[in-house]
């Protein structure tokens, strides 16, 4: 299936470049199309987050966390490559690097206010979209990852209290590799009016048969972990932003971003078969657009349902996580 898309993916590129006196060749220079939606859950996008949760996994060493607030940490950036415009055809290709991390803290636990996990990622990305003319359909765009990993590492905390004190603690190693491919209506890009998009996507994994994680012996006490077998993802995004209406101006843009997506439920035990969860994310609030400048800082609520996304804590579901966000995009 990658192999096909990649292809494809290139068919229309070598389709849509024919040199004109419009295209134009830059290198690191920030493309703005395909950026991440809002509500991407493993994204670029810079936040800061005080939230409230109602589970963390059952080896946490206390038992008090739902009663007071989380931060939740999202640093990142993309570091652009290559960028065409060819203005004759409406029609723009970037290809780039992208790195960051996602932080979970328990900052207001009283003893040490320790780092719970931390996530990082890092990839490659071409992306190319096509503007047409169309009175609802702006653009249609492709992204192709065919480079991405990820791996988590289990704060120190939490780490040593499991392997003193729990005799069925298990640290889990969480890192793959992936590819992503997706599909987009109306990518925002560099519009400010008022639009709707969305975005459809599928990611694997380069190597399904090491799965998404790995044991070792010595960091679970001899009980080790069976391989994930089921090796896919996939998802569905909205985004709905308005300049003009009720609550929403040319300077604060609303903006409303849900993502729906289906990821594996991870099993650490024989005897618990795995299975697909289907998780939302959803952002609104309003973010203020400056001028003359690609970035812009915004205030929102947000809310996850689903299986806990941070780290080896991919085996729990039923979580639920309220917040608010400022948002640096």
């Amino acid at each position: 299936m990658i192999r096909s898309a990649f292809c494809t993916f290139l068919l229309v590129l070598s389709l849509c470049t024919v040199e004109g006196q419009d295209a134009e060749h830059c290198f690191f220079r920030d493309s703005h199309i395909l950026k991440p939606f809002l509500s991407e859950i493993r994204s670029t996008t810079i936040k800061a987050e005080l939230a409230w949760i109602n589970k963390l996994d059952e080896n946490y060493y206390v038992t008090d966390f739902a009663s007071r607030p989380f931060i939740e940490v999202h640093l990142g950036t993309e570091l652009p490559i290559y960028y065409l415009v060819n203005r004759q055809k409406d029609f723009k290709f970037s290809t780039s690097g992208f790195i960051g991390n996602i932080l979970l803290i328990d900052m207001f636990e009283s003893n040490t206010a320790p780092v719970i996990n931390t996530d990082y990622f890092f990839g490659l990305k071409t992306a190319a979209i096509k503007y047409i003319d169309h009175p609802f359909i702006r653009n249609v765009g492709f992204k192709l990852v065919p480079v991405f990993h990820e791996s988590t590492h289990l704060g120190d905390e939490f780490s040593i209290h499991g392997y003193n004190d729990l005799p069925g603690f298990r640290r889990v190693n969480v890192s793959y590799e992936a590819w992503e491919i997706a599909a987009v209506i109306n990518d925002p890009d560099t519009i400010r009016s008022n639009l709707f998009s969305a975005k459809v996507g599928l990611n694997g994994l380069w190597n399904p048969h090491k799965g998404y994680y790995t044991t070792d012996s010595l960091e679970t006490k001899n009980q080790l972990a069976p391989p994930a077998e089921k090796n896919y993802e996939y998802y569905i995004q909205l985004n709905l932003q308005r300049t003009k209406g009720f609550l929403c101006s040319d300077r604060w843009m609303s903006v409303l971003s849900v993502e729906a997506n289906n990821r594996l439920k991870f099993s650490y035990d024989e005897a618990i078969p795995e299975r697909r969860n289907w998780n939302i994310n959803l952002y609104l609030g309003w973010k203020y657009i400056t001028e003359n400048s690609g970035h812009h800082l915004g205030f929102f609520f947000r809310y996850y349902s689903g299986i806990i996304p941070n780290g080896q804590f991919r085996n729990t579901a039923g979580y639920r996580y309220a917040g608010l966000s400022i948002v640096y995009q």
